[in-house]
């Protein structure tokens, strides 16, 4: 194992009896700080406990972590031995990752995916790169002009790093997951958003949607490929819940049980994506509310969402 964390167990005997109220216990606060209305569903997805920030992921599982870094995408996949951070939300934001790397002793990423190249997405890619040890960065096969692109260079230039330049759809796993990294199918679109990579996860059973900043022609990009299929249990909603003329083909396409959107917390999606998703049974969480963490087992989703204001 080359990205090394630290991971403790504590072992001890606990009777049956003991057991049921400690998981009683949990479980009611596991609801309090949630603040989600449902305690499960048909398709095996849970809204209360079994996701804490704080604690690493098991031997089995996978950790999502929605990162509430504003309007910006920062998301982190764990596994018990391997990382991979998608985007990295925006300069002013890292600490709040690095943060987060700190405590759960996580000294090297093994993946940093950037999906496109704008601030709330590049913007703290020189401090991850500045203070672990990254061992593969892929992005779009394009260029930006911006001064958090620019820095991002630098920091790559500086550490002798050369970018995986992803221009066609590239396969990765680690313990059990399986990753397709879709990237643009055009050298040049009417919006930068549209370079966006697209990033579908399977672990078992489920499967997860990290859709960037996607916009329309993305969209019906994604729609008329067939390198995978469009239904996922998990969607991260492409560009932070803006409507597209395209979004309810979309959404109802990718159906998933359950939506994120990275959004402030006063500026939420677009009420008429909201109605979409509520409409076809989504439960959505919004990262201007608080973290969001999922884990999975390859059969179940926990979600949780911390408290405004708990770091």
């Amino acid at each position: 194992m080359n990205c090394i964390r630290n991971v403790y167990n504590i072992e001890g005997k606990v009777s049956q009896h003991i057991a049921r109220i400690l998981l009683g216990l949990f479980v009611c606060t596991g609801i309090f700080l949630s603040g989600c209305a449902g305690e499960g569903a048909e398709d095996g997805t849970t809204f209360v406990g079994g996701a804490d920030r704080h604690s690493s992921p098991e031997k089995g599982q996978v950790k999502v972590t929605f990162f509430d870094v504003g309007k910006g995408d920062a998301i982190l996949i764990e596994t018990m031995e391997h990382s991979m951070l998608i985007d990295s939300g925006y300069d002013d934001t890292s600490e709040i990752l690095l943060s987060y790397m700190e405590e759960q002793s996580i000294s090297c990423l093994d993946y940093l995916v950037l999906t496109h190249f704008d601030k709330d997405h590049v913007g703290g890619a020189d401090w991850m790169i500045n203070n672990l040890q990254v061992k593969e960065v892929l992005q779009p096969d394009y260029e930006s002009d911006s001064g958090q692109y620019l820095e991002y260079e630098w920091a790559m230039e500086a550490g002798g790093m050369v970018p995986v330049l992803v221009t066609e759809t590239m396969e990765i796993s680690f313990d059990g997951v399986d990753f397709l990294i879709m990237p643009p199918e055009r050298g040049s679109y009417e919006e930068e958003n549209d370079f966006s990579l697209v990033i579908s996860m399977v672990y078992g059973e489920k499967s997860f949607l990290f859709a960037g900043d996607c916009e329309k022609d993305r969209l019906d990009e994604l729609m008329e490929q067939e390198e995978f299929a469009l239904s996922h249990d998990v969607l991260k909603v492409p560009h932070h819940g803006r409507k597209e003329k395209n979004s309810e083909e979309f959404l109802q396409e990718v159906s998933p049980s359950v939506a994120v959107v990275t959004n402030l917390e006063e500026k939420v999606a677009d009420d008429k994506v909201c109605r979409m998703l509520e409409d076809i049974g989504t439960e959505i969480y919004f990262t201007g509310n608080g973290t969001v963490t999922c884990l999975c087992d390859g059969e179940k989703l926990w979600f949780r969402q911390e408290s405004k204001g708990i770091k």
